[in-house]
């Protein structure tokens, strides 16, 4: 019987109104041709309702002839933040038009109404998550990026940049972000800075002053100083490491290493919308507070402000109604609770305790048939993969200070090639290295993915083999037939047989239960028995919390295979976490010269050479199998039938709660 472990771990605002303002261009035309005049009915939006205007538009027909260019004056109207005022701009616009032809041209306003209706958000909203992590609103100690992922997700924090929405399922691009706190940015000729220009009108939370560059420079430079454990900087590319400054009150410059521009560098320095990015934190509330009440104290400058964050109890937020960007959300309150247990969340579904709760894809058909509502697939489909910890091969470490340097060739604490971890090679011993090759690949063999796919997800998901399976799926075009690893147990216990361990070996297994929609531990404990039952392995399932152990991956004393899994869209590189550095790694530290190839995507600019590098990199972590897959599993996200409205961005969990809107 396999066993299983559990581990215990003792300002002023303006006021915001929408003004609908229609433009109509009324062309009389003296020669051969015309106009005609038609009546359209047009919704105009405003804020709580919606009214019906009728407007007159008359529109141009063509007439031939050649064409001069003339200066049409017009005057446009624009509309302002303060509602029922609207200020006239006179532009000169240079216009093609028929020679002869005489033209004028006017634009016509249709202000839909003048008077003042403010919308107040109203209601609350009731939300079921499997984790709520305790607040670390210091980026330098933040290892589980509460800041930039449920902060952002909640709305608690803005980033700098923001992904473009999308389909749920569907990644936002790599290249494309609309602005957030900065205004706008550019980057250096050279590729050596990227400058941002910061908003000067965003005030802290509870009455904590404006947000100035200082707070975006100190945010980021925290989260890269030696020593530091920041989830979201740790995935920075090497290149953008280099060093934050200010150029002003409200001007921020990325400095950047020579030859080392990431043309991806939007995904984690600020792009919310994907998991665990940067939120931007305020430095004088550090200074104000000390470190101690700062960490456990949310101020953020989002549309909502926490009123409570208790880690592994809930997160209670309350809307902003006048939010520097103008966007007022449509509810009032809104309560994450911690919801560990999948049936204590089925459960207040059914009963209408909960209006939005996570809910694993086995159970989608019972709880949406139960209460009449919707499921909406959030985030890519990652693959659940085993991380062959362990296996530190790298020599040196560009990226780690001198002290992290002599960790790495002295070697890692987690780098134990011996007959207790028969999965782990001694680099440069041909002999350790392929037997070691054939125990991974034997546990990989050992797997019956189809089987796990049908009886412990309910056939929602595909197989998997690679770590890359986000980008390189069976049936794309550069997928490689030799990536698929077979279910072939009688050639696994030959692997076995070859490499020495004929009558198996003990192991432990980690999967965190904590997160059971991101990775599900029942996975983990089928293969615990399908490596019993095939190669007679004594394997110990450690469900512990993900907090207890990560804290290995960072020193790199984790030495056992462990269950985890996330993807990167096309492009995309792993490099970061399977090559040296300083911070959170799978276990695997490769060598040099496969780490380089993984590393060109961080400064190639072309999309097709970043997937064929990354085919070339696949390539090598699939022979050694460092990073077997096995299939891959959605997050979902179960909404009641009164949700009226919701627009998720990309990402895990619960997020964009402004765009919400409930009719119980």
């Amino acid at each position: 019987m396999v066993k299983t472990m559990q581990k215990m771990i003792s300002g002023i605002f303006k006021p915001f109104v929408w003004i609908g303002v229609s433009m109509a261009a009324m062309a009389v035309v003296f020669a051969c041709g015309g106009t005609e005049t038609v009546t359209e009915i047009v919704e105009v939006e405003v804020p709580g309702e919606t009214i019906i205007v009728e407007k007159e538009v008359v529109k141009t027909v063509e007439v031939p002839g050649e064409t001069k260019e003339i200066i049409v004056e017009k005057e446009v109207v624009k509309t302002v933040e303060v509602p029922g005022e609207t200020v006239i701009v006179k532009e000169e616009v240079v216009k093609s038009v028929p020679k002869e032809v005489v033209v004028t041209e006017k634009v016509t306003e249709y202000i839909v109404e003048e008077v003042v209706r403010p919308r107040e958000p109203e209601g609350n909203v009731y939300v079921g998550s499997s984790l709520i992590q305790p607040l670390v609103q210091l980026q330098f100690k933040d290892a589980n990026g509460t800041v930039g992922g449920p902060g952002a997700d909640l709305e608690i924090y803005e980033g700098i940049i923001r992904a473009k929405l999308s389909k749920p399922g569907v990644p936002p691009s790599q290249e494309f972000y609309v602005p957030d706190l900065a205004s706008a940015w550019s980057v250096k000729y050279d590729f050596s800075q990227i400058t941002f220009d910061i908003r000067d009108d965003v005030s802290w939370h509870d009455g904590y002053g404006n947000l100035t560059a200082e707070d975006v420079v100190w945010t980021f430079n925290d989260s890269f100083r030696e020593g530091s454990i920041s989830n979201a900087g740790e995935q920075l590319s090497p290149g953008h490491r280099k060093g934050w400054r200010t150029d002003g009150t409200y001007t921020a410059i990325m400095e950047v290493h020579e030859g080392q521009f990431d043309y991806t560098w939007g995904v984690y320095h600020g792009g919310i919308g994907w998991d665990s990015t940067f939120g931007i934190v305020c430095k004088a509330c550090y200074e104000q507070l000390g470190e101690d009440d700062f960490i456990t104290t949310p101020i953020g400058t989002g549309k909502y402000r926490a009123i409570k964050w208790v880690g592994h109890d809930v997160v209670e937020t309350e809307a902003i109604s006048n939010h520097w960007s103008g966007q007022v959300p449509y509810i009032n309150k809104v309560y994450n609770y911690e919801m560990p247990e999948q049936a204590t969340r089925e459960a207040a579904l059914k009963t209408g305790e909960l209006d939005f709760a996570q809910v694993p894809v086995k159970r989608l058909q019972d709880v949406v048939g139960s209460i009449g509502g919707s499921a909406l697939e959030m985030g890519m489909p990652f693959a659940q993969t085993i991380y062959m910890s362990g296996n530190y091969w790298a020599e040196a470490c560009p990226s780690c200070s001198d002290e992290e340097q002599d960790l790495v060739a002295n070697p890692r604490p987690g780098y134990t090639p011996d007959s207790d971890h028969p999965w782990i090679g001694r680099y440069g011993d041909d002999e350790s290295m392929e037997n070691a090759r054939k125990v991974r690949w034997a546990m990989s063999m050992a797997i019956d993915r189809e089987k796990i796919l049908a009886n412990v997800l309910g056939g929602f998901g595909q197989i998997a083999y690679t770590a890359m399976h986000t980008q390189f799926p069976p049936g794309d075009k550069y997928f490689q037939d030799e990536w698929i690893v077979p279910f072939d147990p009688e050639l696994a216990r030959q692997y076995l047989a070859e490499a020495g361990y004929s009558d198996g070996f003990d192991v432990v297994f980690w999967a965190t239960a904590s997160v059971p929609e991101v990775w599900d531990p029942e996975i983990a404990d089928a293969v615990g028995e399908m490596w019993q039952e095939h190669l007679n392995l004594n394997v110990t399932v450690d469900h512990s919390p993900y907090a207890s152990r990560r804290p290995e991956t960072v020193t790199k004393h984790m030495n056992v295979p462990w269950l985890h899994g996330w993807g990167r869209p096309p492009g995309g590189s792993k490099a970061a976490f399977f090559c040296p550095t300083p911070g959170h790694l799978g276990g695997v530290e490769m060598p040099k010269e496969i780490c380089d190839v993984g590393y060109r995507n961080d400064t190639e600019p072309d999309l097709t050479t970043r997937i064929l590098n990354n085919v070339e990199f696949q390539n090598y972590m699939q022979h050694w199998h460092l990073n077997p897959a096995i299939v891959t599993m959605s997050g979902y996200w179960v909404q009641q039938p009164w949700v009226k409205q919701w627009h998720p961005y990309f990402g895990s969990y619960f997020n964009n709660p402004s765009s919400v809107i409930i009719e119980r």
